[in-house]
């Protein structure tokens, strides 16, 4: 199986980690995508699922946005313990660069310039996805990846126009076309990344401002003005024959 970036990943502030001077996108990057994925599909499909959610976030869980969306992942291996067999291996990656990206605030409009490592390529990956799982995932990341490039169009291409095209490109074609479309890496720079996104629908976007200072999208994206993209998007997808 192929890893191919759409656009950019970023490892961090701190950039990628690196074993024996080599950078590597760490496994557990992979796996906190899918589940990502799982969570919102879960929460949408299942009712059930979807009513402990809300408990968690009305009154059922004490802490802040990072330790919610943990908690809900939490909730999800234990409705579905066969996710907990995703577990890729960390991928080596060649050609990593520094190059400044845009920090966007999506409620104020400002931009802050920071400095970040970017992988752009194609990674051979030689783990596989649970068999049993591979249709459900592929609803799953496509469902979740069409609601966050939605959510992220609608606030971004105010800002900069100039994204439209390519969030049309994402959405028309991406998706359609590859099996397995994820968010992975440094895309935002909130502690919770994209797992509050399982909210979005679930009539609780109140409480979660009210209790966590947050919302189901992200307040901040990482974007890169010269390819006119967010970071983080990218396909995991079987070789061609």
């Amino acid at each position: 199986m192929l890893l191919e970036t759409w656009s950019p990943i970023a490892g961090g502030p701190q950039g990628f980690p690196r074993r024996s001077g080599v950078a590597y996108l760490p496994g557990e990057a992979l796996r906190q995508a899918f589940l990502d994925a799982a969570l919102a599909y879960a929460a949408r499909r299942d009712e059930g699922f979807a009513a402990e959610v809300r408990r968690l976030v009305q009154h059922g869980y004490k802490g802040d946005a990072r330790g919610l969306a943990g908690a809900m992942l939490d909730a999800l291996l234990e409705r579905e313990p066969e996710l907990d067999a995703i577990r890729p291996d960390d991928l080596p990656l060649e050609g990593v660069r520094s190059r400044r990206v845009l920090r966007l605030d999506l409620v104020s409009g400002q931009a802050e310039e920071v400095e970040l490592e970017l992988f752009e390529g194609v990674v051979p990956w030689s783990g596989v996805l649970p068999r049993a799982l591979e249709t459900w995932l592929a609803a799953a990341t496509r469902s979740y990846a069409e609601a966050l490039a939605s959510a992220e169009a609608e606030a971004v291409i105010p800002l900069r126009p100039e994204a439209e095209g390519a969030y049309h490109e994402l959405k028309s074609w991406v998706f359609k076309s590859e099996p397995w479309p994820l968010r992975v890496g440094y895309w935002t720079p909130e502690g919770y990344g994209g797992t509050l996104l399982a909210l979005a629908r679930l009539g609780v976007e109140g409480v979660l401002e009210r209790r966590f200072r947050a919302r189901p999208f992200p307040r901040r994206v990482c974007y890169l003005p010269k390819r006119r993209r967010a970071l983080g998007w990218l396909v995991l997808r079987k070789e061609r024959t």
